[in-house]
């Protein structure tokens, strides 16, 4: 093995470390909160690897950004073999173990609450590059309940309803923490969370169309 390629599989270890170290850092501390000497002293890396391998902050928080679980929610539910009310439950199930799993915690979706509440430019990106595919993913799995010819506005007030039902449980968690001190985020909760959002929804769908 030559000198050459160890430097580059060192190099190539070391940028992974910061991808690792970037997301908990982000998904923590928002990228305002975030520091590069943070960043840098968890991947034990040097404060000027970040500059190096992704040119700033900026950049290494859009390196960071990781959608490939969106993607693959979305594949997975478009190729079920099942009817768009039980792909609609799916959805809603998937989503919310991505946003609530406590055992599996998705740095991604923590990066993006902490955008919407606090957004910086990297909103630009995330709303491009994930929110916007995922509301027309569901938008175009309502209109199959509605039918075709549903109203674009009723479209997308279902669409909205659904996504706000979903997203109250991860942006009000330390409220629901103090009202519901035994509320814990496990898979039989959520399970349960999600059936609920699906018939709540469901229901008003049908009222709707």
């Amino acid at each position: 093995m030559t000198s050459e390629t160890v430097i580059g599989a060192a190099s190539a270890q070391t940028r992974t470390r910061l991808l690792i170290a970037a997301r908990e850092v982000f998904a923590r501390h928002g990228f305002q909160g975030a520091t590069v000497r943070e960043i840098c002293r968890r991947a034990k890396a040097n404060v000027a690897a970040v500059n190096y391998h992704f040119g700033s902050k900026d950049g290494l928080l859009a390196e960071a950004l990781n959608f490939a679980p969106l993607e693959a929610l979305r594949v997975a539910n478009a190729n079920a073999d099942a009817c768009p009310e039980v792909r609609l439950r799916l959805f809603i199930r998937d989503f919310m173990l991505m946003l609530l799993d406590e055992k599996n915690p998705s740095a991604m979706c923590r990066i993006m609450a902490r955008e919407l509440a606090d957004p910086t430019p990297a909103l630009d990106q995330i709303v491009r590059d994930a929110i916007a595919p995922l509301h027309e993913f569901l938008g175009e799995l309502v209109r199959e309940i509605i039918g075709a010819n549903a109203d674009a506005t009723r479209l997308r007030c279902c669409v909205l309803s659904i996504f706000g039902q979903c997203l109250y449980y991860r942006h009000s968690h330390p409220v629901l923490q103090r009202l519901h001190p035994e509320l814990r985020y496990g898979h039989e909760e959520i399970a349960a969370i999600a059936g609920h959002i699906a018939d709540f929804s469901l229901a008003g769908i049908k009222q709707a169309a």
